[in-house]
C-alpha cells in the first residue's frame, strides 16, 4: 500500500471517528423551562421536559380573533391538555414556577415562552405562534403521534 493511500484511509478513519462522536440529540416536543430573562436572553431551555406531546391527552386548533389599536386581528393557536395522570404534576410544577417562563419545543426551536402567573390545576396549555403554517405543522404533528 502507498503512503498516499495509507494517507487517504487514515484521513476518512478521522472522519468516521468525528462524524460518530457528533451524534445529533433532539429533545423531546414539549414544555420546557426557560431561563430567566433578561439575565439570560438567550432563551435556554433548561433541564427536563415538564410534559412532551405524548403527555397530551387532546388538542384542539381553533382560531383566537381580538382587537388591536382597533384592527381586527385573527390568529391560530392550539389548545390541550395533559393527560389526567399528568395533570397533579403540572398543577405543582406550574405552581413552582410562577414568575417563570414555560417554552414550547418544537423541533428544537422555542416556539411560544408564555410566563406562569398561577398554578394550572386543570392541565391546560395554549400554543400560539403568528406563523399558522407553523401552527398547523405542529398541530398535525402532535396529533400524529
Amino acid at each position: 500500500m502507498s503512503g498516499l493511500s495509507k494517507s487517504i484511509i487514515e484521513a476518512l478513519m478521522v472522519l468516521l471517528l468525528i462524524l460518530c462522536a457528533c451524534s445529533s440529540h433532539r429533545r423531546a416536543d414539549g414544555w420546557y423551562l426557560l431561563a430567566d430573562y433578561p439575565d439570560n436572553s438567550d432563551n435556554s431551555i433548561v433541564g427536563k421536559p415538564l410534559a412532551t406531546v405524548k403527555d397530551f391527552e387532546r388538542v384542539v386548533i381553533v382560531r383566537d380573533t381580538f382587537v388591536i389599536n382597533g384592527d381586527t386581528v385573527s390568529q391560530l393557536l392550539i389548545q390541550g391538555q395533559v393527560k389526567p395522570e399528568k395533570r397533579r404534576q403540572w398543577a405543582d410544577d406550574t405552581e413552582r414556577l410562577i414568575g417563570k417562563r414555560l417554552g414550547f419545543i418544537y423541533n428544537d426551536s422555542i416556539i411560544t415562552a408564555p410566563q406562569i402567573n398561577a398554578r394550572i390545576e386543570s392541565g391546560s396549555f395554549q400554543i400560539n405562534s403568528p406563523d399558522t403554517v407553523l401552527i398547523r405543522n405542529i398541530y398535525n404533528s402532535i396529533i400524529s403521534k
